[in-house]
């Protein structure tokens, strides 16, 4: 039978199975093969070609048809238009009752809309709580863990701190792991027979007690030695691997996060961190639960806790993905969901942010990709962080914002729409009072008229360095 647990990409001179698997190279001028397809002449419909351009920085290197990243890059592409979905929502165009939302929905959307009035006071503590919620590592002591990493020329050292953000990350996430096994068990009773999805449904109600009561040994107790064996037996006697199975497979996941996470566990890896002298000052007299403090009083568990602008969105994405608001707002949901998806993906290293907001009655739907450690290209590399800014105002148009930060030199480059163009010198002036008065030294301010969008590999033109050079295949 086919060795199916073999990536669909072997590696050239790693495979061992004999020369009978290797790839098939058309260039080889000993292989003699007709009617090679070249994928450079394979269009769509529409005519536009899934092959990406050689021209673009991000696929300069030679690519695998069949890759994640190579996916990644097709939906990057054919991303849904974010800003016109956010703006149909803001506008609220077709989210009435009288087009199929529900009541409690709609009264529901008023007030998220009332939530994204802004004036300049509410606009700058938004995108303030926005920043800190997006930075789980942020703060003094990740970044002495960063230096620490960076430093470093232990791998066992490396490995060791890379373990603890891991655990960090499962435990900061305890919340969210909890919130989606109860969903998933949920989801499993419902495509189960009455006498298997009764049975889950105490186990369920258990969970959700053990929950509140913070008791996640109990949780796992449950999940291991009740659930698995439940769904487990069910699939021997049924011979049922469809749905139940799937989401066995999914909870499996979030239970090994969740075990991952706890707080012993992630008390003990930083006290053996304690022991490398990272940090300043002797970490080793504080009691278990003033490590638990500092890991857990921070400024993202803040921000995290207090972002009424996620909580509210996402309590209007599963209720209208549910259908309870009718095809418009069902539509505009997942397309703005599949562009957040696409923007958190493990190929974006970059620090995404949603802003809505309404300002003096016009809707402004902006986003926002950042990155920190972006190096200056050529000569001796130095930090220049890097961000790139796109906002749709309505009654004005797109705009485009790529601020770099290097040599001391705060440079802006605007492209706006024409009828602002016009004003471009007052607007370059006024910019650059504006990095002025906030301590910035202006370097090159340049306004001009928009004549395509900017790309985020053209704003970020290293993005997929790190991906070129690693191992990239699909299993």
């Amino acid at each position: 039978m086919p060795e199916i647990l073999r990536p669909t990409n072997p590696v050239p001179g790693y495979d061992t199975t004999g020369t009978r698997n290797q790839p098939i190279n058309p260039q080889d001028p000993n292989t003699n093969i007709q009617n090679v397809v070249d994928p450079n002449r394979v269009t769509r419909p529409d005519q536009r070609s899934e092959q990406q351009q050689a021209g673009d920085a991000s696929v300069s290197h030679r690519m695998r048809y069949e890759s994640n990243f190579l996916t990644f890059l097709q939906r990057l592409a054919n991303a849904p238009d974010t800003a016109s979905a956010f703006l149909r929502l803001l506008q609220g165009q077709g989210l009435q009752v009288s087009s199929g939302i529900s009541p409690g929905l709609a009264a529901e959307l008023q007030g998220f809309l009332e939530l994204l009035q802004m004036d300049e006071s509410h606009l700058a503590q938004f995108l303030q709580g926005q920043i800190q919620s997006g930075l789980r590592f942020g703060g003094a002591l990740f970044q002495a863990l960063r230096n620490a990493y960076n430093n470093s020329g232990s791998e066992m050292f490396r490995t060791e701190i890379l373990q603890f953000l891991r655990q960090y990350s499962d435990y900061s996430s305890t919340d969210h792991l909890e919130t989606r096994m109860l969903r998933t068990l949920q989801d499993m009773t419902r495509s189960l027979p009455s006498h298997w999805s009764n049975q889950l449904t105490n186990i369920i109600a258990q969970m959700q007690n053990g929950v509140e009561a913070g008791d996640r040994a109990g949780n796992l107790d449950l999940l291991r030695n009740q659930v698995f064996p439940l769904i487990s037996d069910y699939v021997r006697r049924t011979h049922d691997h469809g749905m139940a199975r799937s989401l066995l497979s999914l909870l499996t996941l979030d239970m090994v996060r969740y075990e991952n996470g706890s707080e012993q566990e992630l008390i003990q890896a930083f006290r053996h961190l304690g022991n490398y002298q990272i940090f300043k000052g002797d970490l080793s007299r504080l009691s278990d639960q003033d490590v638990l403090r500092l890991l857990t009083d921070t400024e993202f568990a803040k921000a995290a806790r207090s972002d009424s602008f996620a909580e509210k969105f996402m309590e209007m994405a599963q209720r209208s993905l549910r259908g309870e608001g009718g095809s418009a707002a069902q539509e505009i949901f997942r397309n703005l969901m599949a562009s957040i998806l696409i923007n958190e993906s493990v190929y974006m290293p970059l620090q995404h942010l949603l802003l809505p907001f309404q300002w003096d009655g016009r809707a402004v739907f902006s986003e926002m990709w950042v990155d920190p450690d972006s190096q200056r290209s050529g000569g001796r590399e130095e930090p220049a962080p890097r961000l790139l800014i796109k906002m749709d105002i309505e009654g004005l148009g797109a705009f485009d914002l790529l601020v770099d930060q290097s040599g001391g030199r705060t440079s802006l480059q605007v492209s706006c729409p024409r009828q602002v163009a016009a004003f471009s010198g007052d607007i370059s002036r006024d910019l650059g009072d504006i990095l002025q008065r906030n301590g910035l030294t202006p370097g090159d301010v340049r306004v001009s008229a928009m004549r395509t969008p900017m790309n985020i590999s053209d704003a970020f033109p290293n993005l997929f360095q790190e991906v070129k050079n690693g191992v990239d295949v699909k299993v």
